[in-house]
């Protein structure tokens, strides 16, 4: 063990015997390649979760919108801040013959904007920010016509923490009671301070569920990322901290895990990053900044208490995961990531990165944040490519177990979550039967 890891080493133990629902048995992954889970799961998770959309931010005042579209012609999602303040959600379908009614060049594509009222390209029917029916073309020409009771089907939508969240389905348990009481203490950070966005999108060809895996653990990072940590990969191994270094934390079906990282380099007069180099360490000593973030950390005053509870030694992030899509990592140097899946078919899906940041106060902290973001994306289509690679491994279903490590806890773990959500929606819709 080098100096670095003796240095972050506890000597905690095993993880993954201390919590009773979870087994040391090889996995399948039969429900990362099934297209018939694909449907279930589809149904039982997605459509009966809340699902994040999008930050309060993107709405600043009544008559903002955004439009989403949840990949997988799942649904297209209008949300819209009405003239009261409040945030509502409605599908973006028009009531006369089902056009999508919010939507700019092309039909597929995401929009955004202001405005009093929607109107529909097709016929001309308006709505309110509410998604009810204000005007319809040539309405005399109709028969029986009840104009109060048409609208855009609503969806459920509810905000928690500036994160705007949606329900598809017809009864759902409040956000608050999904969240649960370790999700809900993140209300306490200053999100609404770090408006300085940058965001990635990629379509990806593997299953959702295996990209969440991949950055469930830190057993990777010497060979995926090695020449990032050190192209020798035997100095890389011992670049990355022990096993013992990492904190869990389980709570269904959320869960947690936080990382070591390194500290902010020292302050230094411009001029002194050393000779230009072809390499990756030099540059982030020029921006001083890197994979871990900005090193002059913005003053965000005393950080929550619930933050690194693990009580790592050089705490680097807290990488929250809401069930069933979204990761919220806090970074211990004063900005945050958010990583969403979005499933488009059992062999495909839409991953996001939005990362946010306090505005930068000049030229040197935006490229700061800029290298950041470069190496962020730079790190995340390393994994990507691990991530098609494995579901191409799997669809051949020429091995059908799989062993995971103790610090893999949180794979074993979130792949059960999903499965015993399926199998509770398909044992009551037997019931129903």
């Amino acid at each position: 063990m080098t100096e670095l890891q003796q240095r972050l080493a506890t000597g905690k133990g095993k993880f993954t015997p201390g919590y009773q629902d979870l087994d040391t048995e090889p996995v399948s992954y039969e429900d990362s390649i099934s297209p018939e889970f694909f449907e279930a799961e589809r149904e039982a998770v997605f459509r009966r979760s809340w699902l994040y959309v999008g930050r309060s931010e993107r709405l600043p005042r009544p008559g903002t919108f955004f439009t989403r579209e949840l990949p997988g012609r799942f649904a297209s999602i209008v949300v819209a801040r009405r003239r009261d303040g409040t945030v509502n959600a409605f599908h973006n379908v028009c009531a006369h013959r089902g056009n999508k009614v919010v939507w700019q060049e092309h039909p597929q594509e995401e929009s955004k904007g202001s405005c009093r009222e929607f109107t529909c390209k097709y016929h001309g029917w308006r709505y309110g920010l509410d998604g009810r029916v204000t005007h319809v073309t040539n309405e005399a020409e109709f028969f029986n016509l009840d104009k109060e009771s048409l609208r855009m089907p609503p969806v459920h939508c509810e905000e928690f923490a500036g994160f705007i969240f949606v329900n598809l389905s017809a009864d759902p348990v409040p956000l608050r009671a999904f969240l649960g009481d370790r999700i809900l203490e993140l209300e306490a950070y200053p999100f609404h301070r770090m408006t300085q966005h940058y965001g990635f999108s990629a379509p990806i060809k593997g299953n959702w569920k295996l990209a969440v895996d991949s950055v469930c653990e830190w057993y990777h990072p010497p060979y995926v990322h090695a020449r990032f940590i050190d192209r020798d990969v035997s100095k890389a191994e011992k670049l990355v901290p022990p096993v013992d270094a990492y904190h869990y934390d389980l709570f269904t079906p959320h869960m947690l895990t936080s990382v070591p990282g390194p500290p902010p380099l020292p302050p230094r007069e411009p001029g002194t990053a050393g000779p230009a180099v072809r390499d990756q360490k030099w540059v982030y000593r020029l921006f001083r900044a890197g994979l871990f973030g900005p090193d002059d950390v913005p003053d965000l005053g005393p950080l929550p208490e619930f933050l690194n509870k693990g009580k790592i030694k050089s705490w680097g992030n807290d990488q929250f995961w809401l069930f069933p899509n979204l990761s919220v990592q806090i970074w211990a140097r004063g900005f945050y990531i958010t990583y969403i899946y979005w499933p488009e078919s059992v062999g495909s899906h839409t991953y996001d990165i939005d990362l946010y940041f306090v505005p930068p106060k000049n030229a040197a902290e935006r490229l700061a944040q800029e290298l950041v973001v470069d190496s962020t994306i730079e790190f995340a289509m390393q994994d990507v490519n691990t991530i098609e690679a494995t579901h191409s491994g799997l669809s051949s279903r020429a091995n059908q177990q799989f062993h995971l490590s103790d610090q893999e806890l949180l794979i074993r773990k979130f792949h059960k979550t999903v499965r015993d959500t399926v199998a509770a929606y398909q044992a009551d819709a037997q019931q129903e039967d």
